[in-house]
């Protein structure tokens, strides 16, 4: 067992408690919150009526210009619009873009810089304390310190992370995800998956980590079992897990897997989630090509659950990766890839030539 390791998740984590008693207790000291959000989730939920007639003694500012996969000038405008209406704290409410955009703009808010020197700085001004509530059961960024950011011009996407940059608090109250298209529902499913799965795997995890993954994977393939076969998601337990798969991701990060995602979604606007899932079958088979002894713990819970992950993602996405993807585009989804630090936590020594006879697009 891995003797060298430390285990630190600062978020208070509010599970099914009503809102009004959370927020009440988050914003008793503040005068004006900035709520950072996308456009359609805050109106759709009922969340933004809920905080103008529930909070009128607070001076509450909206910030709604969050897009799916946040780029660097709305962060920088989000911060900018925070610092300009004296805001001491922020509400983040959204999918993983949102929650993403909540964490960097806090602390852009307090740091009037340029988004590389930020990046690159060690010294900065604390951000502004946090409540993250998500409203998709996928990124976990609510109970860690990422915040994954695209730079347009440069087609990536970047970890912006500080030890600072974990939210205060964070609310999973599951009513949130009932107003979520079933298609990017799923796709959020597979997206916590795989951190489970990559943390699990990954050069850096730890027994703590393990412990959790294992658990994440039980309830997503017990879940995905059950969508299968027709019967509801439990989506409780859905939320829970895509925290808990956020706390993993926290201490052990990814692997080639989610750096191979990114390429798709930047390049093909594919939703995060279905891009992983799509690539996992594949990733599976270049992982069973390396004997992983791990491997043999998570076909055991597949075994236990009658569900091989590979099945799951044909029968729910239905596509394969060569409709959207020529041979020459395969070599430089696979080149960017490479190049992305993700690359550093796989847990088998990453070769161009390997990976390319590896992986396949069917």
């Amino acid at each position: 067992m891995k003797t060298d390791f430390y285990f630190y998740s600062p978020v208070k984590v509010h599970v099914e408690v009503e809102p009004i008693k959370v927020i009440s207790k988050f914003l008793r000291d503040i005068e004006s919150v900035g709520v950072i959000s996308g456009k359609k989730s805050i109106v759709k939920t009922g969340f933004k009526d809920f905080l103008i007639n529930s909070f009128k003694d607070k001076d509450i500012f909206f910030f709604d210009e969050v897009e799916e996969n946040p780029s660097i000038n709305t962060i920088i405008k989000g911060g900018r619009f925070l610092r300009e209406n004296r805001c001491k704290a922020v509400i983040s409410f959204g999918g993983g873009s949102a929650i993403d955009a909540g964490k960097a703009c806090a602390i852009f808010a307090e740091n009037n810089i340029p988004f590389y020197e930020l990046l690159a700085s060690e010294r900065y001004n604390l951000p502004l304390p946090v409540l993250a509530i998500p409203t998709t059961c996928g990124t976990g960024s609510e109970v860690n310190q990422y915040s994954i950011i695209t730079d347009i011009e440069k087609r990536d996407k970047i970890n912006f992370s500080k030890s600072d940059s974990f939210p205060k608090d964070a609310l999973l109250f599951s009513e949130y995800l009932k107003s979520l298209d079933e298609k990017i529902l799923i796709a959020t499913v597979f997206d916590a998956f795989t951190h489970a799965f990559e943390g699990f795997i990954a050069t850096s995890s730890n027994p703590f980590t393990d412990t959790l993954a294992m658990e994440v994977m039980k309830i997503i393939i017990k879940n995905l079992q059950n969508y299968i076969d027709g019967k509801f998601l439990n989506l409780p337990e859905l939320h829970y897990a895509s925290s808990v798969a956020g706390i993993v991701i926290g201490h052990t990060g990814t692997t080639l897997l989610h750096a191979l995602g990114y390429y798709l979604t930047n390049h093909h606007k594919i939703h995060h989630g279905e891009a992983n899932a799509l690539l996992l079958p594949s990733f599976l088979t270049l992982c069973r090509k390396q004997n992983l002894e791990k491997l043999n713990l998570v076909d055991r819970i597949m075994k236990d659950f009658r569900l091989e992950i590979e099945d799951a993602v044909k029968s729910i996405f239905n596509n394969r990766l060569a409709d959207i993807l020529s041979h020459d585009e395969f070599e430089n989804m696979v080149d960017y890839a490479l190049n992305k630090p993700n690359v550093l936590k796989t847990p088998f020594t990453v070769n161009r030539d390997y990976i390319l006879d590896s992986l396949t697009l069917s």
